[in-house]
């Protein structure tokens, strides 16, 4: 499988939304959507949770990723992500960033295989993707 970014640099092919896409499997979306509930306190149904990536068709993509403005901006300036833009600091961005601070404290409470899977996709978006300086 080739890897696939967000916009503001998640990894959305380690994603659970995106791997149950691509498993094409009604138990592999329920137990994301029943990981996602224990984990997160987020509910939804299995059928809401495939996710084709942040970048995909409007259709395609996770319900809660579709009105994301740094993923609306990157799809009206044909962006790959957000790494490729040159307006930076950028409130889009950091905005998309922010939901993922303070994921990686969570490894040292969670087993290392519920870590990898369900947080590691989302730590370290800004590593991938600088809100501000260099670019990757």
């Amino acid at each position: 499988m080739s890897i696939h970014m967000s916009a503001c640099g998640v990894i959305c092919s380690e994603c659970p939304a995106y791997r149950a896409r691509e498993a094409n499997d009604p138990a592999e979306r329920a137990r994301v959507a029943q990981a996602w509930h224990e984990l997160f306190d987020l509910s939804f149904t299995a059928d809401q949770i495939p996710c084709g990536g942040c970048l995909g068709p409007h259709e395609d993509v996770f319900c809660t990723s579709r009105e994301c403005a740094a993923r609306r901006c990157c799809l009206a300036r044909g962006l790959a992500s957000c790494a490729e833009c040159p307006d930076r600091p950028c409130p889009h961005l950091e905005r998309a960033q922010s939901n993922w601070d303070g994921l990686e404290s969570r490894a040292e409470s969670l087993p290392v295989a519920v870590f990898r899977e369900f947080f590691l996709p989302y730590c370290h978006a800004r590593d991938r993707v600088p809100s501000e300086g260099a670019r990757p």
